[in-house]
């Protein structure tokens, strides 16, 4: 993993939680909770998740580590990720063109726009967003995928 330490994500913690309080408060009333919490192993991370009130909606989730210029997301019921920006439209970008990204991604998975689909030993995770192609992630191998998926696995919108 490469690793970009910078002044300017000094607060990127604290930026990411407050996005995805943004997030929540677009939403109507029990649409979603939040959880904050910090990871790893000496607590030097800290991962946000959206845990939505639809069942069939996939929780999302941000992981970010202070002046690292990297953050890590995921929704549903898998691990796959992104590391961002790295994995991104904008590798280079800066702390603003990536929670630009993040909240992109964020709504669109909101939207219930995101899917995993089980390949050949692989699953891939997938998000599509507004304006562009959409963003795919695959783990390869993957033997057995805990919670069982077979086939296609589409998400439903938070709200209707």
């Amino acid at each position: 993993m490469i690793r970009r330490t910078n002044t300017e994500f000094l607060r990127i913690e604290e930026d990411l939680v407050e996005l995805f309080e943004c997030l929540l408060a677009e939403m109507p009333p029990n649409a979603a909770s939040l959880e904050v919490r910090r990871v790893g192993r000496n607590k030097e991370g800290l991962q946000a998740t959206l845990i939505p009130g639809n069942t069939r909606a996939a929780s999302l989730w941000v992981h970010a580590e202070k002046g690292v210029g990297l953050v890590d997301l995921g929704f549903g019921d898998w691990n796959n990720a992104w590391e961002l920006p790295i994995e991104g439209r904008n590798p280079k970008a800066g702390k603003v063109e990536l929670l630009q990204e993040v909240r992109e991604l964020c709504k669109a998975v909101i939207a219930g726009k995101c899917r995993y689909e089980r390949g050949f030993l692989s699953r891939t995770a997938t998000i599509g967003v507004e304006g562009g192609p959409p963003y795919r992630v695959t783990d390869i191998p993957v033997f057995r995928t805990r919670p069982h998926l077979r086939g296609i696995r589409c998400y439903e919108p938070y709200t209707s």
